[in-house]
């Protein structure tokens, strides 16, 4: 087995024998120093792999979950994506893409919007306010609400996109459609966001289930208030249903103020 790196990718050529995990991720450690929004590992020039060969994808499974890195796999050939298929686990928990392109865009927009959370500056703020930002509610309307309870004080607006990552997939698992638009949406109230004054910052959050991640990200981000717009009242249907639950989930959840602000009908 041959391991070559050059920028953000970590290349494999030959026969995996043996587990050469500890080998990879030394290497992989390595660019994540110069690409800490993560790096691929190219499995194109790879030619075989044996049972203990195949062990060096469970281990790298567990170690990029453990340490939450953003390693992707890529180019997998048919021959060792059928030995990973044998590993239980493997298959649906290691992050793998059709091609080094591919894994370079999903990670491209981890880097945007890595970049977009850390874009402000130090200063102290005011309780942090938590604006989800979610298909079936009014996007436009819980920002306009959020800055106006924010006033011009130095609370913090989180406008965060949660991604919602199917559970036979990895967390990282690159998503091509959904990370752009997410990318999209991000851009989009960033510019509703600037018609005012405020301190917003936004960021992508990777979850299971819409509901539940807005109640963790909250949570962990130690939001004082959670904001959700409503362009009008929930009605009958699926999309309402969704809503419903959201709200009633949040408000018998959620660890803080919780505000559901549905828009003046006669607006």
């Amino acid at each position: 087995m041959i391991i070559e790196t050059k920028e953000d990718v970590v290349r494999l050529s030959g026969t995996l024998h043996k587990n050469q995990w500890m080998t990879i991720k030394a290497a992989a450690n390595l660019l994540l120093v110069d690409h800490p929004e993560g790096i691929i590992v190219d499995c194109s020039g790879m030619q075989g792999i044996s049972d203990d060969g195949a062990k060096t994808f469970l281990e790298a499974m567990r170690d990029i979950e453990a340490a939450h890195s953003r390693i992707i796999v890529a180019n997998l050939p048919e021959q060792v994506m059928t030995k990973c298929r044998s590993i239980p686990g493997v298959r649906s928990q290691l992050p793998i893409a059709d091609s080094v392109e591919a894994a370079r865009a999903s990670l491209r927009s981890a880097r945007i919007t890595h970049s977009m959370a850390h874009s402000a500056d130090g200063a102290k703020r005011g309780a942090l306010i938590f604006v989800p930002l979610l298909a079936d509610i009014d996007l436009s309307y819980g920002v306009a609400i959020a800055q106006r309870m924010a006033g011009s004080s130095k609370t913090e607006i989180r406008l965060v996109y949660l991604l919602e990552v199917g559970r036979t997939l990895p967390l990282n698992a690159p998503m091509p459609e959904q990370e752009e638009s997410a990318i999209k949406t991000l851009v989009q109230v960033r510019a509703l966001a600037n018609a005012q004054q405020g301190h917003v910052v936004e960021n992508v959050e990777r979850v299971r289930e819409a509901v539940d991640g807005i109640v963790a990200t909250a949570k962990a981000q130690n939001a004082g208030k959670i904001i959700i717009g409503l362009s009008k009242a929930p009605e009958e249907g699926e999309e309402s249903e969704k809503v419903a639950r959201l709200i009633q989930v949040l408000i018998k959840r959620a660890h803080c103020e919780v505000i559901i602000a549905r828009k003046n009908q006669n607006e």
